[in-house]
């Protein structure tokens, strides 16, 4: 483990003990992202383990849509020097069922679900109805968002032992293989805050302007090899009384292929699209009926051409209560026109031109 500061209230961290759990997270979301657990551990061990923690997969399919990550927000009250896997876990079940649960998923965001609304939904049937009413457009199964809710001790339990079958020799090894990929991180950061305070050196790393600004006391920047996401942002609006913002950013060489580059390409073709990237691009972040509102097209059509921006990363996302804030991703649209550059040949002087 590496805990270091880098000024005043910037803390960098490098947490080993802490990536078998983001691993587990990156199987559990069907490796979207990336493909180390395969390269790791092989196809026959996960497939074995998607046996094994039967119950663990599907609860998650059930409510990924509410917020896949939203565990790690308990590193806001728990970050330390002296983090270990063991004791995350323990912190976490030893808070009240209804505060785990509401913490572990953006229920606010549907119907204004409360704290209050889990606590009753644990025992009583009728609470349980009304509470999957409100998420049933995202979530595809009563019966795993039940399981969720009422049986979220078993959840954590599972999630942290396919975490601690992930721990192994070999994921130590390419680990400490980081080493440059750490460091590299470590001294961009650095390099970055020299000019710039916690939030805007956050902003730059992850290529979005945030809608949610703090203030915060303390700024932390963590690499990961294993975070199922290229980055992972978490702040103080989660009711945690912690005064921090967490930034966990991918150290792994992005996964794109050429179908991958045509792919956004052919979002970016799309005028409607185009022009949302120019709205996003001038005055990001935006509330979504604010786009509508800009583009003058029904809230459907506009909800159409922002999933498919989103699934090409081109746009971010940030859920604010019951609102949506988007953003233009600009350190994705970049890497796209650096690629294309790459494959045209465009940054090659031809010759006989002196251009």
């Amino acid at each position: 483990m590496r805990f270091e500061s880098l000024n005043d209230n910037c803390i960098f961290a490098f947490l080993p003990e802490a990536e078998p759990l983001l691993g587990a997270f990156s199987l559990l979301s069907g490796e979207a992202v990336h493909h180390v657990c395969t390269e790791l551990y092989g196809e026959a061990r996960l497939a074995e383990w998607k046996r094994r923690y039967r119950f663990l997969f599907e609860t998650y399919d059930a409510v990924a849509a509410l917020g896949p990550y939203s565990l790690f927000d308990f590193l806001l009250d728990s970050l330390s020097e002296g983090f270990t896997a063991e004791g995350f876990r323990d912190y976490i079940l030893s808070l009240p069922d209804d505060e785990r649960v509401f913490r572990q998923a953006g229920w606010s965001g549907y119907g204004g679900t409360t704290r209050e609304d889990i606590r009753r939904a644990l025992t009583d049937d009728a609470a349980l109805d009304a509470l999957y009413a409100r998420v049933e457009e995202k979530c595809p199964s009563f019966l795993g968002v039940s399981s969720f809710v009422r049986q979220n001790r078993r959840y954590i339990g599972e999630l942290f032992a396919l975490a601690a079958e992930l721990d192994t020799p070999a994921l130590r090894d390419v680990l400490r293989a980081q080493e440059k990929a750490v460091d590299a991180f470590r001294a961009r950061t650095a390099e970055e805050l020299k000019s710039s305070d916690g939030l805007s050196c956050s902003q730059k790393l992850m290529g979005k302007t945030f809608h949610n600004r703090g203030p915060y006391e303390t700024f932390y920047f963590l690499p990961s090899l294993l975070l199922p996401a290229s980055s992972l942002r978490l702040f103080c609006d989660n009711g945690t009384p912690h005064n921090r913002q967490i930034l966990i950013c991918s150290i792994r060489e992005p996964e794109k292929g050429r179908e991958d580059t045509i792919a956004a390409l052919r979002a970016l073709s799309d005028e409607t699209r185009y022009q949302i990237l120019i709205l996003l691009a001038k005055h990001s972040p935006v509330n979504g009926q604010d786009v509508v509102r800009a583009l003058g097209l029904a809230p459907s059509t506009i909800s159409h051409h922002m999933t498919e921006l989103k699934e090409r990363s081109l746009i971010t996302e940030e859920p604010v209560k019951t609102a949506k804030y988007y953003g233009i991703s600009k350190k994705v649209i970049r890497e796209l026109l650096d690629t294309v550059a790459d494959n045209f040949k465009l940054d090659e002087r031809e010759e006989g031109t002196g251009k």
